[in-house]
Formats: structure tokens, C-alpha cells, sequence
């Protein structure tokens, strides 16, 4: 089925009630599990490094650093700081404190010397310095992100308030590197917030935002490698957006995102669910995305331009899918179903793009994040 064995991590939720959102998983997770999945598709357990809530796996450009996203709304957010071993286990080297809470992003500069930490609650956004071993900090520049007058919206003061009232103030969720850009999606102000980045100072400077569709709640997004597209996944709607990029006469304060084509990630429009996790496949000929509710993938087909169309939608065999990942070889995916407590394995067919739930199935209490390590 793969090339070769590979070595994986699955972030769970420790602590439900410390999370802006309510997991109904039956029971908590105890952290970070590192597994490995063989070339015939089974999951095997190697450990568990215990941590509260690791929600977010990002790995450093070295190949030997991860940064785990501690996720709470009780207190700032934490980014832990690990060395990856050859069967994926963790050794912990210390913690960075970010100056919001929920923290749910990090992204690191082109040159490695700095990084940007995003906190979903309260839209704070973190500059910070990255040193050579991956250590984050000091903070170098920190502010909230939004674009409504000051007095028309306001901070969400506890997680049933939130749960209501998505949009009543800003929700910063990621932040990607393009160009001398920086990109960074808010649910809570519909659109997408462009600034320029000074690679020198290491700083943010704001140009402008993209509004989008009003209610649509833009969450994450993609780049194409080899296209001047991004794809943005909309929570709230349930759509994708496929967008321009433009570059041209790059000293011009301009829009550098241009929204050109919506696409719905559902068949049911009027069903309860939340896009969560949108990625592309390793060849970029094909867009997934993860549907919390409606629980199941939608597959897209990359057409020549860039653009998207639909070309199927397969159940996760579990409910709540809040994350997903392609393997390297592009030859397995594997879905967290966050509420039924485990991962699944499928089978993905690297011509058609069609995907083959198997029968490989680990529990995994409050499953939310999978990353492929050592890859």
C-alpha cells in the first residue's frame, strides 16, 4: 500500500473544559501519541508524551524540531518545544508563553528567524524571534487583529457566550508566509488580513484585509506550489474559496488575495457542520477537506487553472472529523474523528484521487490533530 513505514503524531484533548468549542469525545485524551503507520496501512502505538491539550503539530523547516500548540481559553497559550526521535517519541526541550489565548497557529519565517503565533480567542498576533534550535521568543511586536470600528463588536467573555456568538468580535486562526506577504484568516471578521512583512526587523505591517462573504467565517487555507492560488475553507458556510494571488508591482499597497470562485463542501446545506481541515495532495492535482457535522471528505479535483471541481464526498466512519492527513507518498489518509474517539485509515488512489476507508482503526481518546514525522 505505502513506500515505507512512517513514523506519526496525534495531538488529543486533555482537558475538554478548558477548549472555546465543546468536544463530545467519551472520554479525554492524555496528550501526544506517537504511532507508525507500516506500509500495509496498520497503526502501531509507540508511546505517549502526556501534555494538556495539544492541539496544533508543527514541525520545524530542521526536521528534528516540533512545536505542540497547547490550546486553552483558561490562561494564555503555550508552544512546547520537542526533539522528534526515529520512532516519532518526544524528547521536551521547554515551553514558550503567547500573549492570547487559544492559541491554535504557528508559522515560522522564511529565514527561520522568527515566527508568528496566532491566538484564535482574543485575535492576538505574536512576533517573535526563533533562534537556530527552534527556541521561540523573545516577543518582538504583539497586537489584536480586526477591522470593525472600535465600539461596533466585542470580546467573547466565556465558551457558551462563543459558542452563540461566533462572529461578535475577532478569531484569528493561522497565518501563512507568501512572497513579502503574510496572510492571516479571521472567522470572526470574515476576511482575510494582508500585511507586509519586513523580514529585517521582523515585523508585521499591516496593508489591508480582504472581506469575504459575510457569515462564512474564512478558517484556513492552502498554497498551490505551483500556482499563484490559495484555497481558503470557510467554517461557518462550508465552502472553499479558490483565490488569485498577484504579485505584480510588489512596492503597490494592493489587494495580493483575489476571491474568484466558491465551491461547497457539502451536499446538505441546511445540515449542521463546520469545515475544519482543508489540505492539498502531495502532487497538488487534488484539494480535501474535513466536515464536522456532515463527518465526511469532500475530494476536489485541481483543474489546469487552478479551479476547483467537486468530484466526491465520503463518510470518515466516525463523527467529527477536526483533522486529517496525507501521507508523503500521497497513498494513505488518516481522519481524526475527534468524537468517536479514534483514527481510521484510507486508501487513496494517487491517479483518481478517490479515497477507500480500510479496516485499520485505532482508538484514540478526543483525537484532533495527525502529523507525519520524519518524513
Amino acid at each position: 500500500m505505502l513506500d515505507r513505514d512512517y513514523a506519526i503524531l496525534v495531538g488529543s484533548y486533555s482537558d475538554m473544559d478548558a477548549l472555546a468549542h465543546q468536544p463530545y469525545a467519551p472520554v479525554p485524551g492524555r496528550g501526544i501519541y506517537a504511532m507508525t503507520l507500516d506500509r500495509d496501512g496498520t497503526l502501531a502505538l509507540n508511546g505517549v508524551t502526556e501534555a494538556l491539550n495539544p492541539a496544533v503539530l508543527i514541525p520545524h523547516a530542521d526536521g528534528r524540531t516540533l512545536y505542540a500548540i497547547v490550546e486553552t481559553i483558561r490562561d494564555e497559550g503555550t508552544v512546547l518545544r520537542y526533539t522528534v526521535r526515529g520512532d516519532g517519541t518526544l524528547a521536551y526541550h521547554d515551553a514558550f508563553r503567547a500573549s492570547g489565548r487559544s492559541t491554535c497557529y504557528l508559522a515560522l519565517a522564511p529565514r527561520r528567524d522568527a515566527a508568528i503565533v496566532i491566538n484564535y480567542w482574543d485575535a492576538i498576533i505574536d512576533v517573535v524571534d526563533a533562534a537556530p534550535d527552534g527556541r521561540l521568543g523573545p516577543v518582538r511586536q504583539s497586537f489584536k487583529q480586526f477591522h470593525r470600528p472600535e465600539g461596533t463588536w466585542r470580546q467573547v467573555t466565556s465558551r457558551e457566550d462563543h459558542w452563540g456568538n461566533r462572529q461578535v468580535g475577532p478569531h484569528a486562526h493561522c497565518a501563512h508566509f507568501w512572497h513579502d506577504w503574510v496572510f492571516i484568516p479571521d472567522l470572526g471578521e470574515n476576511a482575510v488580513f494582508q500585511y507586509r512583512w519586513d523580514a529585517d526587523a521582523k515585523r508585521l505591517d499591516r496593508e489591508l484585509h480582504i472581506d469575504f462573504e459575510a457569515g462564512s467565517g474564512p478558517r484556513h487555507m492552502v498554497l498551490h506550489p505551483n500556482l499563484d492560488i490559495c484555497y481558503v475553507s470557510n467554517e461557518l458556510f462550508n465552502t472553499v474559496c479558490v483565490a488569485e494571488l498577484d504579485a505584480s508591482d510588489p512596492a503597490a499597497v494592493k489587494p495580493r488575495l483575489i476571491p474568484r470562485q466558491y465551491c461547497s463542501t457539502v451536499d446538505d446545506r441546511e445540515k449542521t457542520s463546520y469545515v475544519s481541515e482543508i489540505k492539498l495532495s502531495p502532487d497538488a492535482r487534488f484539494l480535501y477537506v474535513s466536515n464536522r457535522g456532515d463527518d465526511s471528505l469532500a475530494i476536489f479535483r485541481v483543474l489546469d487553472d487552478g479551479g476547483l471541481e467537486r468530484s466526491g464526498l465520503v463518510p470518515t466512519g466516525g463523527r467529527f472529523p477536526r483533522h486529517f492527513a496525507i501521507s508523503p507518498c500521497g497513498r494513505a489518509v488518516i481522519v481524526a474523528n475527534q468524537d468517536s474517539g479514534h483514527i481510521r485509515v484510507f486508501d487513496r488512489d494517487v491517479a483518481t484521487g478517490d479515497l477507500t476507508r480500510t479496516d485499520e482503526i485505532h482508538n484514540i481518546p478526543a483525537p484532533n490533530y495527525i502529523r507525519f514525522v520524519n518524513a
